[in-house]
């Protein structure tokens, strides 16, 4: 009887420990499959960028990491900002995301401090001038991408490139022969980032706001006579001397850049990411690499972009995140990246690589001693939407440039509350 009631007490146990096993996970080994870490980043697809690289790079990390996964959500540039309101405003945000460092004003109150959580190492090993993304003394986010821009321009019809827009004209009227050659490429459709006003705007003097005796930024300044010099140069380049391709309000930059892969440009104002298409689809012509232009008797200056990697506070698995920025710090990523990119590495050790040695990068270092970047403001977005219409309607005859900057600097002053 005795025996009898030891054994049903035994499988009373022996059933109730399986239920609680099986309610709170199962074996250890199951247990640990569903603890994993998941993490996940907004990929911007660069131009250049290939989804093998993103694979490798989702592999290598899993594989150095058997306990975490990662989910790389793979964005067309134009459209990393708005899906990543969207997502941030939503119930599964990411964890990571590529951005403009211009928008850093816009979300810091939603990033994390990287400085928690990458190692010294990492941190030690990125080029401490590129790292811009600093607010009140507090770098909110990392740099993945930097690089002033430049001209690209066919070696096989010009022998010696323009220093100013005047000759980059000259030029341009000489090589033009539509439809097979355009004589200078013009993107004219709205884009995520605002070119190509400010390759004339900077090279006329312009800054886009009035300085602050703080140091702050004031008024709007995008309808100065350095504006309206730009943007009527560049109504010139279309409507007037007709060198550009036809019908530039349907080219973004990168419809542009196609443009000149296919052999239909003798000139383009761009950055690295154009040189490394044009090799890797090893055209069929000559091209080189020259300093960006800039209007006669004014100083050379250039746009210098910076892209950084934002870590939001709303992570639940930061820790891992940490590793896996310096994951994509270490040589064994940033090298491929930066090759497949174009843009001069962010790492102090992978700058000495023997690749970003050649002439392109080497035309980028010269033009960092002269380039300034986008404004931070933290409505930098709208400014763009609003100074992209005044340019559409000068290209479509609506306005003057005079009268589209003027009403764009007083949208923007009233955006930002002045």
């Amino acid at each position: 009887m005795k025996k009898r009631k030891y054994f049903i007490l035994l499988v009373s146990f022996i059933a109730i420990v399986s239920l609680f096993l099986f309610f709170n996970g199962g074996t250890k080994e199951e247990k640990g499959k569903a603890e994993k870490a998941n993490i996940s980043i907004i990929w911007a697809e660069y131009d250049g960028l290939t989804p093998e690289f993103a694979k490798q790079m989702k592999e290598g990390f899993e594989k150095k990491y058997p306990n975490a996964t990662l989910t790389v959500i793979s964005t067309p540039w134009n459209q990393v900002h708005d899906r990543l309101v969207t997502s941030l405003g939503g119930d599964n945000p990411p964890d990571l995301s590529i951005i403009g460092t211009r928008w850093v004003l816009e979300f810091k109150d939603q990033l994390e401090m990287p400085e928690k959580w990458v190692s010294k190492e990492t941190l030690d090993n990125i080029l401490p001038s590129i790292k811009e993304a600093v607010v009140n003394g507090k770098l909110l986010a990392l740099p993945d991408a930097w690089g002033p821009r430049f001209m690209v321009y066919r070696s096989d019809l010009i022998q010696n490139p323009p220093s100013t827009f005047e000759e980059m004209l000259d030029i341009a009227k000489k090589v033009n022969n539509p439809p097979d050659l355009y004589g200078v490429g013009m993107s004219g459709k709205k884009y995520a980032e605002l070119t190509e006003f400010v390759y004339y705007f900077y090279g006329a003097g312009g800054d886009f706001f009035a300085r602050n005796p703080d140091g702050s930024l004031g008024k709007c300044t995008v309808n100065s006579e350095a504006g309206v010099k730009a943007l009527t140069f560049m109504n010139d380049l279309v409507n007037k001397y007709k060198v550009t391709e036809p019908a530039v309000t349907n080219y973004t930059r990168d419809e542009l850049q196609d443009l000149m892969v296919s052999g239909h440009l003798a000139m383009m104002m761009t950055g690295g990411f154009t040189p490394a298409i044009l090799k890797a689809k090893n055209v069929p012509f000559k091209w080189d690499v020259s300093q960006m232009p800039y209007f006669e008797g004014y100083k050379p200056m250039t746009l210098m972009v910076t892209d950084s990697i934002a870590f939001f506070n709303s992570s639940k698995n930061k820790e891992m995140v940490g590793k896996f920025l310096d994951y994509f710090y270490s040589d064994e990523v940033q090298i491929p990246f930066q090759k497949l990119i174009g843009f001069p590495p962010v790492t102090k050790s992978a700058s000495k690589d023997p690749y970003f040695q050649s002439k392109v990068y080497k035309v980028m270092t010269e033009a960092g001693a002269h380039a300034k970047g986008w404004p931070l403001v933290a409505e930098w977005t709208e400014c763009t939407d609003i100074i992209w219409n005044a340019i559409g309607q000068v290209f479509l005859g609506k306005a003057t440039p005079k009268e589209a900057l003027d009403n764009a600097a007083k949208q923007i002053d009233a955006i930002r509350g002045m």
